[in-house]
């Protein structure tokens, strides 16, 4: 098994909970995830936990072969502090995927963190490009699609 953990972490000039409510609703992702094309069978409101809803991915990095359905799960909510969604498979069988987002306040504001890894299956045929997108991702924090996402989401937050 082989596993890939991207971490990102931002300073965003609102309370955790305007925050957390912002990021757990799956229908923000359009707007603010850089591959999120689409989302379906989305509960109103932010995903509690035991809430499922599938997004369509749309090209990621250097890979460019077509949209891909992913069904998550939140599988923690705490509101203001944590959610947890997870996949048990992302793009390729035998690939699982956890993303475990923080809110933690900091004076009038929250620092935001998102912490995404992917385990991949000994056995899994798993496009080599795909993985080397992650890897090189993992290396270089400041322009991953985790990154990206969350300067997305501060600056849809403070305007």
């Amino acid at each position: 098994m082989r596993t890939i953990t991207l971490s990102n972490d931002i300073r965003v000039d609102r309370s955790s909970e305007t925050v957390y409510d912002f990021v757990t609703n799956p229908a923000n992702w359009v707007d603010t995830h850089p591959v999120t094309t689409e989302i379906r069978d989305a509960p109103a409101g932010s995903a509690t936990a035991g809430s499922r809803w599938i997004e369509v991915t749309g090209a990621v990095g250097k890979l460019a072969d077509g949209d891909y359905d992913t069904a998550w799960l939140a599988t923690t909510a705490v509101p203001g502090h944590t959610w947890v969604i997870e996949t048990d498979q992302l793009r390729f069988e035998g690939v699982r995927c956890q993303i475990v987002y923080t809110f933690v306040t900091e004076g009038t504001g929250t620092r935001f963190r998102r912490d995404m890894t992917v385990l991949i299956a000994d056995e899994a045929d798993v496009d080599p490009a795909f993985e080397k997108v992650l890897t090189e991702a993992a290396s270089d924090p400041d322009v991953t699609v985790n990154a990206g996402y969350l300067t997305t989401v501060k600056t849809a937050l403070e305007r």
